[in-house]
């Protein structure tokens, strides 16, 4: 059986979900309760049973303990929904006439709808490899570094140098400092997060880090990285040398399309998708994750989005429009990030990138900030939040962004009564 041929709104035939990450094991499990009835098989590259990838940026860092992943799924659950797992064995080629994965090991896996799910890997560090350099991404990555960072922090005089200032470079500083660590920061732009959300919300999150201690230099960029017997000597091109114990390389992800260079698929920034994610068209082939660039014409979410919540969205899409059930209206797809850094509960909601004023609702005040930033468009309609330890703003402004509220309205919704500092900007 091939296709998307629908029994009773339930499907049969073998659905093949390349890619054991979050929205691959999502839509296994979706599958089933959707109603699948054939078989189920998810590859993966690598060898451990499914986890859940936020943590290893966050408390996998820093808890003193030995301990484990998060499971996304266990043997047992497995088991118990008919879902059979080849790991350690990742796919190098696509044939999409035979319909065949090839994998690593030299096995060809056959499928009647194929579900790409391959996620992205962290961009390689341009100055090669050395010992103390590391990247962060997957569970081995994390646990070298852990072992790396909790060594320095029991000799007393560790020094961790993170060169990138997004998410992740800035849960990693965050992280180290919580073990007492010398940490320094670089990054060539003006503040972390700047592009995304703007100077303003980019300088206190610059002040954030220089309140935890954290030595920052943006608006710098490395020159060089040399190994020696002491560490790693890191040059900025300002002049600075930092002399590292590890070094951290953040500088964003790749989707993981080299496998699909020859299938005939459409590929860009990843598998490039309709907004129901089907590849290039094809009925018998979805991407969904990291590796999936849907097009969403109207919604307020980035064509690939590198989320959590963004990857099971899509997962529990794919799996309904299989399964020959409802679908809801994917316009009104916000995307949603959250992160934790230092004394702060971060969320953001929407894309306030695309704004053209900001608002800020409450007050920054240290570690006793609650504050909630409101990005609009020229139209004064919502497009975004960022939201700092205040979960009812969050809640509140993922319904109004997805909307398309007037942004005055929703800034009455979640201050109301709420004593507060305000001010207004023009974006970029």
């Amino acid at each position: 059986m091939s296709g998307e041929c629908v029994t009773g709104g339930q499907m049969s035939g073998k659905a093949l979900i390349v890619g054991s990450s979050v929205a691959g094991i999502r839509t296994a499990q979706s599958l089933r309760t959707e109603g699948w009835l054939g078989r189920i098989i998810v590859v993966g590259g690598e060898p451990h049973l499914p986890y859940d990838r936020p943590p290893l940026s966050k408390h996998m860092l820093t808890d003193r303990t030995e301990i484990s992943p998060t499971p996304l799924l266990t043997k047992h659950e497995a088991t118990s929904d008919n879902i059979e797992l080849l790991l350690g064995t990742p796919a190098v080629g696509l044939d999409t006439t035979a319909k065949r994965v090839a994998l690593e090991d030299h096995r060809e896996v056959p499928y009647d709808h194929l579900i790409i799910a391959t996620g992205a890997s962290a961009r390689p560090s341009p100055w090669g490899q050395m010992p103390g350099l590391h990247v962060l991404r997957g569970l081995d990555d994390c646990l070298g570094l852990r072992k790396a960072l909790h060594g320095d922090a029991s000799a007393g005089s560790g020094h961790l140098v993170v060169i990138g200032a997004g998410f992740i470079g800035s849960e990693v500083a965050a992280a180290a400092r919580a073990l007492n660590l010398r940490v320094s920061i670089v990054a060539p732009s003006a503040a972390p997060l700047v592009q995304s959300l703007g100077p303003e919300v980019g300088m206190k999150l610059t002040e954030l880090h220089q309140r935890h201690s954290v030595e920052t230099y943006f608006g710098c960029a490395v020159s060089s990285l040399t190994s020696s017997t002491d560490g790693i000597h890191v040059q900025l091109d300002n002049g600075t040398e930092l002399s590292a114990t590890s070094v951290v390389v953040g500088i964003g992800a790749t989707p993981n399309v080299e496998w699909l260079k020859d299938s005939g698929l459409t590929l860009g920034d990843g598998v490039m998708c309709d907004e129901q994610g089907r590849a290039s068209g094809r009925p018998d082939i979805s991407a969904v994750g990291d590796v999936a660039c849907w097009t969403m014409p109207q919604a307020l979410a980035s064509r690939r989005g590198e989320h959590w919540t963004r990857a099971v969205e899509q997962a529990n899409l794919v799996s309904r429009r299989l399964c020959g059930n409802s679908i809801e209206d994917t316009d009104r797809h916000v995307d949603y990030v959250w992160s934790d850094l230092h004394d702060w509960k971060i969320q953001i909601v929407g894309q306030p990138r695309h704004c053209c004023r900001s608002e800020i609702v409450g007050e920054f005040n240290g570690a006793h900030t609650k504050v909630a930033v409101l990005y609009s468009d020229e139209e004064q309609r919502l497009v975004g939040g960022f939201i700092v330890n205040w979960p009812r703003a969050t809640l509140l402004l993922r319904k109004a962004t997805e909307q398309r509220s007037n942004a005055r309205a929703a800034r009455a919704l979640i201050d109301a009564g709420i004593p507060h500092n305000s001010g207004s900007n023009v974006c970029r």
